[in-house]
Formats: C-alpha cells, structure tokens, sequence
C-alpha cells in the first residue's frame, strides 16, 4: 500500500511538473475519449454516423456522373481566348471539389432533420467539419498550382482545418491570444504574431501578382513613351505595396497613429 501510494503521488507530481500545455492537450485528449465512448453506446450517434455514410456514398454517385458533365461543359476549344474561355477555364480547376462539397451539402440538409427527431448533431456537425477539411485537402491537392499558395496551403491551411475538423481550432486560438511575448517595452501575443504572418504573406503575394499584372497591361499601351510607362509601372508598384502594408498593420491590430508619429520622429532625427 505504501508502495503504491508513492508511486501515485510520483505520477501527480510528474504531472504538475509538465509544462501547462501539455495538461491542456491531456485534458483535451480525455475529453475526446469520453465523447467517444458516448458516442458508442449511443443509438442517436449510430443514426447520425449512418446519415454521414449514405451522404458520403450518395455524393460519391452524383459526383461520378457531375463530373465529366461539368468537365465537358466548363472546358473551352484550345484556340479559344476570350473573357468566357478564361472564366470557364478558371472554373474548370475546381471540379475536384465537387465529392467533398456535394457530401457536405446533402448532409446540412439532413441536419435539421436529425437536430429534430434527436435533439442533438453533434456527430453531423462533426461530420460537415471532415468534409470541409476534405475539400481544403483536395483544393491543396489538385487545384493550387502557384508554389507559394501550395506551401501556404500544406503548411498552414490544411493544419488549420484539421484543428477545426477536431474541435480544437478555438482552444488553440484562445491559447495563442494569451500567450503574450515581449520585446522590450512592445508586447504581443502569438496570436497576432501568426495572423501577421499569414496576412503578411498573403498581401505581398498578391501584391507581387497585382503589379505582375498591372505591369504587363502598361506594357502593352504602345502610345505611351517609355519614359511614362516605366513612371507609371514604378508609381503603380508602390501604390500597391503601400496598400498592402497599411492593410497588414490594420490586420495586425498595430496604430497607425502611432506609426505615423513614429516615422516622423525617425525622420526629424
């Protein structure tokens, strides 16, 4: 007896000893195996978890035949290069989608059904959560071909959704919000810090993708001098990376007051 109460207060202590994430995901974790067995013995589960199959193979069936028609429908003749042939062919690239979304909507339309005969969804909405996280898949998969919007969507959509698909994406964004790190008198959570990130990476790709753009269609305007299309390409260029800074520093919570006073200060001196 002696023995064994030592080794439980060991375990207590080793348990307080770990860092409080650790406890967090635990404590998740438990809770997720306490659904889980509820969910076993429970015939409203078995009910919902049937729905989620047939709206799955259902989906599956429409899709097999949805596809080569919506294929066929959306793809222009190769010689073909008008406004209509681009947007049929910008259409064309989210047939893959079509499974996971076509599941997703025939389930919402029997959620209702089930909230009413059992007065719970919980594995329905558990469900719509997987086949969102199968569509961000797919769209990864096969859709994405830009090298950037791949990484961003391996290394920061797909996670996102997992999170969200299990429940977890809240939790985890109230940890973020109040893990607070500081760099002499500024601090910050980690929340803003990744919203930074991904916003930042996001805005100065479309940035770069806008002035791309914008140049090429200065380009083409061959009644102009050189020397004024390479002003406006240049003003054009700063006009959008400007916007997109402002924009990121909106998103990122940071006053821009404060940064105008700031940048003055820095230019005074």
């Amino acid at each position: 007896m002696h023995d064994d109460g030592a080794i439980e207060r060991g375990g207590k202590g080793n348990m307080e000893n770990q860092p409080e994430i650790v406890g967090v995901v635990v404590g998740y974790a438990e809770q997720a195996l306490e659904i889980a067995q509820q969910w076993l013995i429970s015939p409203a589960a078995w009910s919902q978890f049937a729905l989620l199959v047939v709206a799955f193979l259902l989906a599956w069936l429409v899709s097999r035949r949805l596809r080569p028609a919506l294929a066929g429908l959306l793809t222009p003749p190769q010689d073909q290069d008008t406004y209509l042939a681009q947007a049929r062919r910008f259409l064309l690239q989210f047939v893959p989608l079509t499974l996971p979304l076509l599941a997703y909507t025939l389930t919402a339309m029997g959620e209702e059904i089930v909230r009413s005969l059992f007065g719970s969804g919980a594995v329905i909405a558990f469900g719509k959560r997987v086949f969102l996280f199968l569509a961000a898949r797919a769209l990864v998969r096969d859709i994405l071909k830009d090298p950037f919007l791949k990484l961003l969507g391996k290394y920061v959509l797909i996670p996102v959704m997992a999170l969200y698909a299990l429940g977890l994406l809240e939790p985890v964004q109230v940890w973020l919000a109040e893990t607070v790190i500081g760099v002499g008198n500024i601090r910050f959570s980690l929340l803003s810090v990744v919203r930074g990130l991904i916003a930042g990476s996001i805005l100065f790709w479309l940035g770069r993708w806008s002035n791309t753009q914008s140049a090429t269609y200065i380009a083409r305007q061959k009644e102009l001098r050189p020397a004024t299309r390479e002003l406006a390409t240049k003003t054009v260029e700063f006009a959008i990376f400007a916007a997109a800074f402002l924009v990121l520093m909106n998103i990122m919570g940071i006053d821009l007051t404060t940064l105008a006073v700031l940048g003055g200060a820095i230019g005074v001196g």
